[in-house]
């Protein structure tokens, strides 16, 4: 899922978008974090984001057979190429690798989901902005719900539950999509007036997330 520039919103305050409710899924965060994000370990890492109309992103993903030193390297080589891309999310098939797998990042909480399925949705929605690593360049006016419930298993094989709300649900979402082999735009109503380019960030102006913003939000200021 696209994030596209510094996030703005990380400077606002704001109830916390994602929930661990249950179990203890592996986090790329602290130390490791700060050792998967430097610009050496990106530069050595990183991969090129597949493009939309790639077969790989249009097929359901398998499951997972995969040991631990592969598996690790798989996630080294999705979360440097998400942070290249400025990404607050990323699925193995996005890097070319068909496994239901995925990396949650929303908040800064880098959660890895290993077949990742969808347990609940709220009747409630709402439409706002979405971008993808994958459709780069652009950005599309989506109706999601404004809550999700995900579980998954983490590496080791156990299980755990995540909430998510607004952009942390929308991400929730947007990647287990992939796994399914759809991408936004596959959802939405109408490519010609919800698909929009993304405008280039004005001289001194803070940059902005393209992901999770309404209309009006996002409309060129006179």
């Amino acid at each position: 899922m696209r994030d596209d520039a510094e996030a703005v919103e990380a400077d606002e305050p704001h109830e916390p978008r994602l929930e661990i409710v249950k179990g203890s899924p592996w986090t790329i965060t602290g130390g490791r974090r700060e050792k998967w994000s430097s610009e050496g370990y990106v530069q050595q890492h990183a991969v090129d984001v597949r493009q939309i109309g790639d077969p790989v992103l249009h097929a359901p993903a398998r499951k997972p057979k995969l040991s631990k030193g592969e598996l690790e390297a798989l996630l080294q080589r999705m979360y440097a190429s998400m942070v290249a891309a400025r990404g607050i999310g990323i699925a193995a098939p996005q890097i070319g690798v068909p496994l239901r797998i995925c990396i949650i990042d929303v908040d800064e909480l880098g959660i890895v989901a290993i077949e990742p399925e969808i347990e609940w949705v709220s009747e409630e929605k709402d439409e706002t902005s979405e971008g993808c690593l994958s459709v780069r360049g652009l950005y599309g006016m989506i109706e999601r719900p404004v809550a999700a419930r995900l579980t998954a298993t983490d590496p080791a094989g156990k299980k755990f539950t995540l909430e998510g709300i607004e952009v942390g649900a929308q991400c929730m979402l947007h990647e287990t999509d992939h796994l399914e082999g759809r991408l936004y735009v596959d959802l939405l109503r109408s490519r010609v007036h919800d698909l929009f380019p993304v405008e280039p960030t004005r001289p001194g102006e803070e940059p902005r997330s393209v992901s999770g913003h309404r209309r009006e939000e996002l409309e060129p200021s006179a």
